[in-house]
């Protein structure tokens, strides 16, 4: 790890052995490349080290993920590298980090977030409900995308107290991803706030048409 005429890529994946094991000379060596700038440690090989931090189960391992993604000094494709790999983490913690990059202005950060989110939704999609409740307005996009594809819960739950924005995007994750939850459960919609039911049967009767997805080409 530490000898210079080695290869970077050598020298990271032994810092990685030894980080695994809990060696504190090998998360320096990580955490030192993945904090220098670009022009002492060039992007493709940070990048290559936010791959080998996914790969080390420890919470270590996310908090210094979480560190790069907040960073919006950092290079776009490196927080969205970082965003990525807390795909490999399904904790609360890395949940409400890539919730919070949903008003972000560089579009391949959030893209990247929710794809991640999206993986470690299942076991904890009740927490990711109560971070749509109770997030600013402008992170309900991805937040709502992410629901609409995972369903496992009750989307009627979110329907009481919820303001008029709210509203709009409980009738877009009913709307695509009704085939995600239970009859019951959407019907029950139609009776609660019937405005949030029609939304949602105007994007069934959408998805549904042959000319959904039809290009001139």
């Amino acid at each position: 790890m530490n000898h210079a005429e080695e290869d970077i890529y050598v020298q990271l994946e032994a810092a990685a052995a030894l980080a695994a094991y809990d060696c504190p000379e090998g998360w320096a060596f990580i955490e030192n490349k993945l904090r220098s700038a670009v022009v002492d440690f060039p992007l493709e090989t940070q990048l290559e080290t936010v791959i080998v931090v996914s790969e080390i189960p420890n919470p270590r391992s996310e908090n210094l993920l979480i560190e790069v993604l907040r960073d919006a000094r950092r290079n776009d494709e490196l927080r969205a590298g970082a965003a990525w790999a807390l795909g490999q983490f399904a904790t609360r913690t890395a949940a409400r980090a890539l919730a919070d990059t949903f008003n972000s202005t560089a579009l391949d950060v959030k893209t990247e977030a929710a794809r991640a989110l999206l993986k470690i939704t299942g076991p904890q999609v009740d927490h990711v409900v109560d971070l749509l409740r109770t997030c600013a307005p402008d992170q309900r996009d991805g937040l709502s995308w992410v629901l609409a594809r995972s369903g496992g819960f009750d989307p009627g739950s979110l329907v009481t107290d919820a303001d008029d924005d709210l509203r709009r995007w409980i009738g877009y994750i009913v709307g695509y991803g009704k085939s995600r939850f239970s009859k019951s459960d959407v019907d029950a919609i139609c009776k609660t706030d019937p405005e949030v039911y029609f939304a949602a049967s105007v994007l069934w009767q959408l998805l549904e048409s042959w000319v959904d997805g039809l290009t001139e080409v």
